[in-house]
C-alpha cells in the first residue's frame, strides 16, 4: 500500500514522496488514515538540524480513523478515532500504522483537529510535576498552547488562585477565558510584586513554567514561597542557562521538577488521563488551534512553526484538507 509521506530531507527542507506500506499488519497493529497532525516546537530540533539525521519523517501528535486492525486486536472497530504515543517520527502522512496498545479512542462529535492526545499527555505529565494541593496558590508562565492547556486542566475551586503570566494581552484573555483567575503582564508591571500582592505575601506553591526562555527560570524561583515551592520547567530549552539563582534556591529550600516523558511513570496512563479530560471536555482546543496546513503544504507549515506569523498560536497539518 502506498502513502504520501512528509520528508526532512536536510535542515530546513521538507518533501512530500510516495512511501510503501508494510503488506501485512502485525497482529497487534491499526492502519490508520491519518485526520491531522500537530506541529510540536520539539520538531523545531529536527527541522532546523539539532536532533537526528536527514532524510527523516516527522510527525507525532496524530490523530486517525482506524482503517484495518491487526487479529488480535479487540478494543477497537474500524471507523474509531483514536489519538495515541507514536511508535515513529511518521504522523506526517496520508496513512500510518501505530501499535493498537498506544492508542485510546476519541469521543464523537470531537473534531480531529481538535483531538492531539500526546501533547495533552505531555500536560497531564506536567500536572503530575506540579502536584497541585487544595488551595495553592499556582503560576503558569507563557500562554502558549501547552500553558493553556495547564490552565484548564487546573481551573475550578481547588487552588486559591490561578495566575497565569505572558507579554501578550491577547494570550492573557485566553487564559481567563479558560479558568486563570488572574493575569500579569511582565511588561507592563513587576511580576513578584504583583503575585506577593495576590497571595498576601504567601506567593506562589508552584509555578509552571512555559515559555522556553532559560531567563524565565530565575523569574520563577522569585515567584516561589520559601518551603518546598515547586518550579516546574515544562518547556523545551536549546541551550543552557547563562545562571541558575541557587542562591534564591537555597533561601526558599525550592524544588525544580523536569516532567518531560522521562519523568512519567507510565506515559500511556498519563495518555490515556489525558484522553479522558479531552472527551469530558476539560481540555479544549477551541481558540488554540490557529493555523491549518494541507500535507502538501508541510514546508510552510514548518516555517510558520518557526517564525510565528501574528496570531500564531497552534498549527495542526490535515493531509486531506
Amino acid at each position: 500500500m502506498l502513502t504520501r509521506r512528509a520528508y526532512l530531507i536536510e535542515p530546513g527542507k521538507l518533501e512530500v514522496k510516495e512511501t510503501e506500506l508494510k503488506l501485512q499488519l502485525q497482529h497487534d497493529e491499526l492502519l490508520l488514515e491519518v485526520l491531522a497532525c500537530g506541529l510540536c516546537t520539539w520538531e523545531l530540533n529536527h527541522f532546523q538540524g539539532r536532533i537526528g539525521e536527514a532524510p527523516m519523517s516527522l510527525g507525532h501528535e496524530f490523530v486517525g480513523k482506524i482503517i484495518e486492525m491487526g487479529s488480535s486486536v479487540s478494543s477497537f472497530e474500524p471507523g474509531d478515532v483514536v489519538t495515541g504515543l507514536p511508535g515513529a517520527l511518521d504522523g506526517f502522512s496520508e496513512y500510518m500504522t501505530v501499535a493498537a496498545k498506544n492508542c485510546e479512542k476519541i469521543a464523537p462529535g470531537i473534531k480531529p483537529e481538535h483531538a492531539l492526545g500526546e501533547p495533552l499527555k505531555c500536560v497531564v505529565t506536567v500536572l503530575r510535576g506540579a502536584a497541585p494541593e487544595a488551595g495553592d496558590y499556582g503560576v503558569v508562565i507563557g500562554a502558549g498552547p501547552m500553558g493553556i492547556w495547564a490552565v484548564q486542566a487546573l481551573a475550578g475551586n481547588s487552588l486559591s488562585a490561578l495566575i497565569a503570566v505572558d507579554v501578550d494581552e491577547e494570550k492573557l484573555k485566553l487564559a481567563a477565558q479558560y479558568g486563570a483567575t488572574h493575569t500579569i503582564n511582565p511588561a507592563t508591571v513587576d511580576t513578584v510584586e504583583a503575585i506577593r500582592e495576590i497571595t498576601r505575601g504567601h506567593m506562589a506553591d508552584f509555578v509552571i513554567e512555559g515559555t522556553g526562555n532559560t531567563k524565565v527560570i530565575n523569574d520563577g524561583i522569585k515567584m516561589l514561597k520559601a518551603g518546598r515551592g515547586r518550579l516546574v520547567l515544562m518547556s523545551s530549552y536549546k541551550s543552557a542557562a547563562e545562571s541558575l539563582d541557587v542562591v534564591g534556591m537555597v533561601e526558599r529550600s525550592a524544588e525544580i521538577r523536569v516532567p518531560h516523558p522521562g519523568y512519567s511513570l507510565n506515559e500511556q496512563d498519563d495518555l490515556r488521563r489525558a484522553v479522558q479530560l479531552l472527551n469530558k471536555g476539560v481540555f479544549r482546543l477551541e481558540g488554540i488551534v490557529s493555523h491549518k496546513f494541507s500535507l502538501d503544504q508541510i514546508q510552510l507549515a514548518f516555517e510558520s512553526l518557526e517564525k510565528r506569523p501574528a496570531g500564531y498560536l497552534k498549527g495542526v497539518v490535515i493531509p486531506k484538507l
